[in-house]
């Protein structure tokens, strides 16, 4: 990717009234540019790096603001290049004031082009990249150390490791193809078998930790489904703690979707409350329907509500929509119902709760987070949390297949070799070793300006 060296600026807190703002500028002339609107006791030119000076912006002669200013000296700054902060009174009016002022002899920058310059300056890794816009976008306790622990490399780390093993296998690939004529020890094919087995799978369990951390990053789709006036929206509004869905004792209520988010354990859930999967002849209700399907189908939880009949045509439907393993069976309304009643649907696999006596929510809470919940060892282990991660890892998993495929049928080791070379750059996709233009403006396309 083409590196602009020439001097950016952006205002990297939120526009709005606040104790301060901060200015960011970047680029080898940052200093240069800011001492020439900046006065103090200090010339700014002399002061050493990651030190704060207060005095004031000027313009033209005339004071526009008290501030404090922080420099940071190439290399040692976040960008990898002389770095500027300028923190001023947080007035938007202010703000833009200066930025108007530093961007006569600046560019603006593009959003995550300081976080895209630390990346070309090798102060972070890629993963570490994406954590910082990770970082940024956490909801939860689960996200934020998720983020945490990829901006610290543990993921960068891990592929390293992997990446290190197949060097070594290309290596002894390497070896005995050019030099087979050679009296060089025999390669053996059982251990490199048993090796590029291993490998693959430490690949296939990375690759599962994939589902999780986008899980952990976009949230847990849970849809709550069931035939109108069952307590979808009593439900809904459980969960919630507030009075978000209209309940009534009206069939057909919830004309379209609701959503709203929480944090549950510490993880982000998304609850839809849908329309139902039902037939309609009301237009407006038909598209509400329409849209359910597709929102049922992108979920990784169902939560399918009956109150007394088991309404098996629906959940025929459902079973045709989804795996039977995301579905979660309620039997909503429990006060109505005797207790032998009850222990009937118990053996069914229904939760038995009551909205209405607030009972068997929690039980209904902690079933949406079976078999999700990751431990903070695996945390720090290093995960997958985006698309791009996920399918090179997939990527590198089969070509380490085909390279095991090829050593069983005998194919010759220069097959063997492509095949590891194929999984090598996939894998060096992921830390930013072998990055194409369009995968890096992607990637920072998605951060704020100023970040």
């Amino acid at each position: 990717m083409e590196y602009s060296h020439d001097t950016i600026s952006a205002i990297s807190t939120p526009l709005g009234i606040g104790g301060i703002s901060i200015i960011r500028v970047s680029g080898n002339d940052a200093i240069n540019v800011v001492s020439k609107i900046f006065t103090s006791k200090i010339d700014l030119k002399d002061q050493s790096s990651h030190k704060a000076v207060f005095g004031r912006i000027l313009d033209s002669g005339k004071l526009v603001d008290e501030v404090i200013v922080t420099i940071f000296k190439a290399p040692h700054s976040y960008t990898g290049e002389n770095v500027v902060e300028i923190s001023c009174h947080g007035s938007t009016f202010i703000t833009n004031q200066i930025l108007t002022i530093l961007l006569r002899k600046t560019r603006l920058a593009e959003p995550g082009e300081f976080t895209q310059r630390a990346f070309l300056n090798d102060k972070i890794g890629l993963t570490q990249a994406e954590a910082v816009g990770d970082m940024l976008t956490a909801k939860t306790r689960i996200s934020h150390l998720a983020a945490l622990q990829q901006y610290e490399g543990r993921l960068r780390h891990r592929i390293e490791k992997l990446l290190v093993q197949l060097t070594d296998f290309r290596t002894q690939l390497e070896l005995e193809i050019d030099f087979l004529e050679q009296d060089l020890d025999e390669l053996d094919n059982n251990n490199l078998i048993n090796g590029l087995t291993a490998l693959n799978e430490e690949l296939t369990k990375l690759a599962k930790t994939g589902e999780e951390g986008l899980i952990i990053k976009d949230g847990l789709k849970v849809s709550l489904v069931g035939a109108p006036n069952v307590g979808k929206s009593s439900i809904f509004n459980s969960f919630l703690e507030t009075e978000r869905a209209i309940v009534t004792p009206i069939p057909g209520t919830t004309r379209d979707y609701l959503e709203e988010v929480i944090s549950l354990n510490g993880y982000l859930v998304r609850i839809f409350d849908t329309a139902g999967l039902r037939k309609s002849t009301d237009q407006i209700e038909k598209i509400g329907i329409k849209r359910s399907y597709e929102i049922i189908e992108d979920s990784h939880k169902i939560i399918f509500v009956i109150d007394g009949k088991e309404n098996k045509k629906e959940y025929d439907i459902l079973t045709k929509l989804v795996d039977k393993n995301k579905i979660i069976k309620v039997l909503n309304k429990s006060d109505k119902f005797e207790k032998i009643e009850l222990q009937t649907f118990k053996k069914k696999g229904y939760i038995i709760c009551s909205t209405l006596e607030s009972s068997g929510l929690s039980e209904l809470k902690n079933s949406l987070l079976h078999n999700i919940e990751i431990s903070e060892e695996e945390l720090h282990s290093g995960i997958l949390t985006n698309a791009r991660q996920i399918a090179a890892v997939i990527k590198a998993a089969r070509s380490v297949s085909k390279a095991l495929e090829s050593i069983r049928n005998g194919m010759g080791y220069e097959f063997t070799a492509f095949d590891l070379k194929e999984a090598s750059t996939a894998l060096e996709e992921i830390i930013g070793k072998v990055t194409s233009d369009d995968i890096l403006n992607n990637i920072f396309a998605n951060f704020c300006i100023g970040k």
